[in-house]
């Protein structure tokens, strides 16, 4: 479709969905004044376009989609879904100029964030967002320079305290003198008004230094990459009379490894030791509390069983005052994942996920949390027509940690969406 200039794609789509449990709540939380489990059905438009040169050095674009989430019994999660979105973007020699501006009205998903008693998975949120960019280069040097402005407001009261209008100016310059790293300078301003609660900040930052990544090859494998960063800091917020100066170098050295033990038979593995301390000054002697170093590794075995299917085993950990670790918690993690497509039938495909995670605080008395988790889901998609396809979806998710012992957070969600291209 072609309307002036642009060539749009117009689509459409149906979805009736089955959601287990709409809050994401545990069963002995739940509030009986709701359903827990619920139907809802969704249609929805969207409209996008190619990029069209407007003039000779400037190109357009732009989006947009609306779609409404009804359900059958909560009514209070029925939401309006939309968003639309424009994009200019001017280039000349050496300069590229930018502008975006965005407004959407969204659901943000808490579940994996944050957790709140009782349950709350959905967060409607409308944004409004606008953003100029500048970039500018001539040889090895760089300038970029950017403004922008977010307004964020969130439908349900429980989260109206993250009610927010943020402004932000941003300039910075690069030298790249090295092929591994360049010198910078940046300079920032950030003003955030928190609206319910009536607060604002305001925060200057400048910040220059050296930043890069050394490969080092001393030996053939592994591959060692060594990063460092050297920053001064000077901070000022909300009208202070001094500069709040802090220097922060930061030593990361990352090791890593692939080997292909057949032709169907992967190991890979890595570590990461990142070193970063912060002060007032620069000093070859500072305190525990100044410093902050991380550990960690991983190993990953991966197995193509058939040209449809494949499984995995990965560990991750982050181990106590290992290697001058300062970590207050220790961290393990085991997986196992295993996908297939074309199952049974052409077109089906399936996946299957088990971790375990471990979380073991480092003071006296802390208990260690486990959780466990298990997902598995199916996905048909069928082209019905030249214009029109149908997709089928499952998912059944089931969550267990000793801090809620003798039940689980479980979920089935069942979707059946058709999508027509007009």
């Amino acid at each position: 479709m072609r309307l002036g200039l642009f060539d749009l794609s117009l689509s459409g789509t149906l979805e009736l969905g089955y959601e287990s449990n709409v809050d994401g709540s545990y069963r002995s939380e739940q509030n009986p004044d709701y359903e827990r489990s619920d139907f809802y059905w969704s249609p929805g438009l969207s409209l996008s376009s190619s990029t069209v040169g407007m003039r000779p050095n400037t190109t357009a674009s732009f989006s947009g989609s609306y779609a409404y989430q009804d359900y059958f019994k909560r009514d209070d999660e029925d939401t309006a879904l939309y968003s639309a979105t424009m994009n200019l973007q001017t280039t000349l020699p050496r300069i590229t100029l930018g502008a975006m501006g965005l407004i959407s009205h969204e659901v943000e998903s808490m579940q994996d964030s944050t957790y709140y008693p009782g349950g709350h998975k959905r967060d409607p949120m409308q944004t409004m967002e606008g953003t100029l960019t500048f970039s500018w280069n001539f040889g090895k040097l760089r300038a970029e320079a950017n403004a922008s402005y977010l307004r964020e407001r969130h439908d349900k009261d429980e989260f109206k305290p993250g009610d927010q209008n943020e402004t932000t100016l941003f300039a910075g310059v690069y030298l790249d003198l090295f092929t591994w790293g360049s010198l910078f300078y940046t300079w920032e301003n950030v003003y955030t008004e928190l609206v319910f609660l009536g607060t604002d900040t305001d925060e200057t930052t400048q910040n220059f230094g050296l930043s890069g990544a050394i490969p080092v090859n001393i030996i053939r494998r592994p591959q060692v990459l060594y990063s460092l960063g050297f920053s001064y800091e000077e901070e000022k917020v909300d009208g202070q009379d001094q500069w709040e100066k802090t220097w922060e170098p930061t030593h990361t050295i990352t090791v890593m490894d692939a080997f292909q033990l057949s032709k169907s038979l992967n190991l890979s593995m890595g570590a990461s030791w990142e070193y970063t301390w912060t002060g007032s000054k620069v000093s070859a002697t500072h305190g525990e509390d100044e410093k902050e170093v991380t550990f960690t590794y991983d190993v990953q075995l991966s197995h193509q069983l058939t040209p449809r299917a494949q499984h995995a085993v990965n560990f991750t950990k982050e181990p106590r005052k290992t290697f001058g670790s300062t970590t207050d918690t220790e961290t393990t993690s085991y997986g196992y994942t295993f996908s297939i497509v074309d199952f049974l039938v052409y077109g089906l495909s399936s996946s299957f996920s088990l971790t375990h995670d471990l979380d073991k605080p480092l003071a006296p008395g802390s208990r260690t949390e486990r959780t466990t988790t298990f997902d598995v889901s199916l996905g048909h998609s069928r082209q019905l027509s030249r214009k029109l396809s149908r997709n089928i979806s499952y998912t059944y998710s089931r969550e267990t940690t000793n801090f809620h012992p003798g039940e689980a957070l479980e979920e089935h969600v069942a979707i059946y969406m058709l999508n027509y291209q007009f």
